[in-house]
């Protein structure tokens, strides 16, 4: 079946820890594999490559195109509209028998409770 798909002359430079290939290359070993119809398993053992190597390519430059790789750079925020002035609340009075407890907006509901609680002459 690999002998009915069209082979084009690609010589590779093997690729090595000491000397990797630089993007150029492996993004010109990636288009002579995706030209070849094959598997890049198979483009690789065709051509003497680390199928490692290629799907280690393959997964940095093909796998991720929307991922940009130049410099980063900020982006101004622009809110959509102002946000609501802060609602004035008015304070809350709690009646229990004859005290009246009066919150503020920023009161802690455990804290009332416990109020209430010794109020009402419930242990704290």
């Amino acid at each position: 079946m690999e002998a009915s798909l069209v082979t084009e002359k690609y010589v590779p430079r093997k690729s090595t820890r000491r000397d990797p290939w630089s993007e150029a290359e492996a993004r010109e070993a990636l288009a002579a594999a995706s030209r070849s119809g094959l598997s890049l398993a198979a483009f690789a053992r065709r051509h003497g490559l680390s199928d490692r190597n290629l799907y280690w390519w393959h997964m940095r430059i093909c796998a991720h195109p929307d991922v940009h790789t130049g410099p980063l750079s900020f982006v101004p925020v622009v809110p959509l509209r102002a946000p609501a002035p802060p609602r004035a609340v008015a304070p809350l009075e709690v009646v229990v028998g004859p005290a009246v407890v009066r919150v503020g907006p920023d009161f802690c509901d455990e804290t009332l409770a416990r109020v209430v609680g010794v109020l009402r002459g419930l242990p704290c």
